[in-house]
């Protein structure tokens, strides 16, 4: 798994996730996507479009994540995910919980809004 800064600054961090979000993956990058996505206090857009696998350790840390940013009345979104992890956060029901988009254009929308 691999976790990518893609774009940080005063308005919204950028980050971009890449391999299997198995038990290993997301031990990989569980703190630094945490710190990266939580810290800053920013909204938080996440390119799922390199995630080829979403299992339930995947979807424990990106709710967990997305309540931690919406703590801080911010919102975590989940841009371009392959159409079998978006089956995933919809039958996991994170979908109900977070903005999932396949457009940037909208993303970034959402992000500055």
């Amino acid at each position: 798994m691999e976790l990518k800064a893609f774009y940080a600054d005063d308005s919204y961090t950028h980050l971009t996730l890449t391999g299997k979000m198995d038990i290993a993956g997301v031990k990989e990058i569980a703190d630094k996507f945490s710190r990266l996505a939580v810290e800053r206090k920013r909204n938080v857009i996440v390119e799922m479009s390199g995630v080829t696998f979403l299992g339930s350790m995947g979807l424990r840390i990106l709710l967990s994540t997305a309540k931690a940013v919406q703590r801080e009345g911010k919102k975590l979104i989940l841009l371009n995910p392959y159409p079998m992890v978006k089956e995933v956060l919809e039958a996991g029901g994170l979908a109900d919980v977070v903005p999932v988009v396949n457009d940037s254009e909208a993303a970034v929308n959402l992000a500055l809004d």
